[in-house]
């Protein structure tokens, strides 16, 4: 992979690490006012159960929407990383190159698109409790 195209895969990654940042802390702050909203109203007789199961269910969304960023963040960060050790664009699995194209649509991708279908598949038959190498 040529210096280039190297350098403007960096950008798009520190582009989505940036937002993905953003989008964390507005969680983080959606979370702390549901968290105050439902302290408030703890402290007065006459609440609902559906209000409180609401507010629940919302916190639940949120934290599970947080997750879900956390561990593309996590993913972004990685990419960045093989990048400064040289083993970007390889396959972690076969380690054979991951086509330029599929980089350019998936910059913190980890491996080439049979491999991805192989753990996709076993994950599908078998849960995340296995590891697949």
């Amino acid at each position: 992979m040529d210096a280039t195209t190297l350098e403007r895969l960096r950008a798009k990654l520190e582009a989505r690490r940036d937002e993905l940042k953003v989008e964390l802390a507005q969680l983080d702050q959606e979370l702390q006012w549901l968290a105050a909203d439902q302290d408030d109203e703890r402290g007065g007789l006459g609440n609902h159960m559906s209000d409180d199961g609401s507010s629940l269910m919302e916190q639940e969304r949120v934290a599970t929407v947080r997750a879900d960023l956390e561990a593309l963040l996590k993913e972004v960060d990685e990419a960045l990383t093989r990048m400064d050790e040289g083993t970007y664009g390889i396959c972690q699995r076969c380690h054979r190159p991951i086509p330029e194209e599929r980089l350019d649509a998936i910059p913190h991708v980890q491996f080439c698109v049979e491999c991805q279908s192989h753990l996709e598949r076993h994950h599908a038959l078998y849960g995340a409790a296995e590891q697949v190498s």
